[in-house]
């Protein structure tokens, strides 16, 4: 009896033992590969059915879903392109005000610091571009490339500007002064009585163009008659005058998408785009 005791307590902790073992092994094996699916997760791996990788983005009205081989480029220089489309701008990645519209603006020291902040805007957003790993195709290439040259462009042309708020002589022989003659003549010219006149010219080409030009006449009568008129007149001058007359000019003024061609590269860098837009 006794021994029959015995041999049953070694079955039940025998068989406890294999059960045991058994759920061990159904619990690690279920909690690896709960993690796996965390750390996939984490790091936003996602693709469909058929192995395309997934890329997510907003346009104006709408969100866009883009399924792309990953053989063909990585998910950072899809990243990167799609920064240099859509986020890139070369006049708003210079935010310094060149322009100077109020004569409190008009010191040295001013100036002085806005010349030193635009350098170092150029100098980051120029960094910015150079490191951009855009897809590897001869039009993101090249598109990089014209961003590089007009961003540039700009900031030579902000550059010039300041300085020439302190000294109207540099506008005199650039690339740009021959279609603004009339301008730098006015801003150069020690004769008041020239720059008076080259400003009521521009005053009523502003209120041609306006749909309110009593508004611009008030103010102007009120700036010319005051003791600042000639500081007023200089600032019109080279904002509305030589600023607009010089930007007009750049070489890499237009934008590189015209007819949305760039977007429909973009676009062409996916084998599918789902979009969901507002209506």
């Amino acid at each position: 009896m006794k021994n029959r005791l015995c041999q049953l307590s070694y079955f039940v902790v025998l068989l406890w033992l294999i059960i045991s073992c058994q759920s061990k092994e159904v619990t690690t094996n279920s909690t690896t590969s709960m993690g796996a699916l965390s750390e996939n997760e984490r790091k936003e791996v996602q693709t469909d059915e058929f192995g395309s990788k997934k890329f997510e983005w907003q346009s104006e009205l709408c969100d866009h879903v883009g399924f792309y081989e990953p053989d063909g480029f990585s998910e950072k220089q899809l990243k990167d392109t799609y920064f240099l489309l859509f986020v890139y701008n070369s006049v708003t990645a210079l935010n310094t005000d060149v322009t100077l519209d109020n004569p409190e603006y008009y010191t040295a020291q001013y100036i002085q610091d806005s010349l030193k902040k635009l350098e170092q805007e150029y100098l980051e957003a120029t960094q910015k571009l150079k490191t951009l790993d855009v897809v590897p195709t001869q039009f993101w290439r090249k598109h990089k490339e014209l961003s590089l040259l007009q961003l540039k462009e700009v900031y030579k042309l902000e550059k010039l500007t300041l300085e020439a708020h302190l000294n109207p002589a540099l506008l005199k022989n650039t690339p740009l002064s021959d279609e603004c003659v009339n301008y730098v003549d006015a801003l150069i010219t020690e004769d008041t009585t020239v720059l008076l006149a080259e400003w009521k010219k521009l005053v009523e080409v502003k209120k041609s163009k306006s749909g309110t030009p009593e508004k611009l006449e008030q103010e102007y009568q009120i700036q010319s008659n005051s003791t600042d008129r000639l500081l007023f007149a200089k600032i019109d001058l080279m904002t509305y005058g030589w600023w607009n007359c010089a930007n007009r000019q750049r070489k890499y003024l237009d934008g590189f998408n015209k007819e949305g061609q760039m977007t429909m590269e973009f676009q062409n860098l996916f084998n599918k785009i789902e979009s969901n837009c507002e209506e």
